[in-house]
């Protein structure tokens, strides 16, 4: 779970939380093609395998499709805050 994501990984695992926090339901490849503007859905699925590779998604290989943000007791969703250039940084666990 503590593999490094590229940047444009990391947006799409945090847009894929988000949309889950929000609606309770991940977004399917069309909606993370759409909100990237990328233009094709195998690109998506390679994003896609990739977090699942590095443990952060898993993908449901059924026709209905669906991912879901993989979650153990290791794993927490924190808030950063303070001063990360000058190296000095706090970590909040978020409720």
């Amino acid at each position: 779970m503590n593999q490094y994501l590229t940047e444009r990984q990391q947006k799409i695992l945090d847009y894929i939380t988000r949309e889950i926090d929000r609606s309770g339901i991940a977004p399917n490849t069309e909606q993370i093609a759409s909100e990237f503007e990328i233009p094709s859905l195998n690109r998506v699925t390679q994003y896609l395998h990739a977090l699942e590779g590095k443990g952060w998604i898993t993908c449901n290989a059924s026709p209905q499709g669906g991912i879901a943000l993989v979650e153990n007791g290791n794993s927490y969703r924190l808030a950063v805050c303070g001063d990360v250039e000058g190296r000095r940084v706090a970590f909040k666990k978020s409720s």
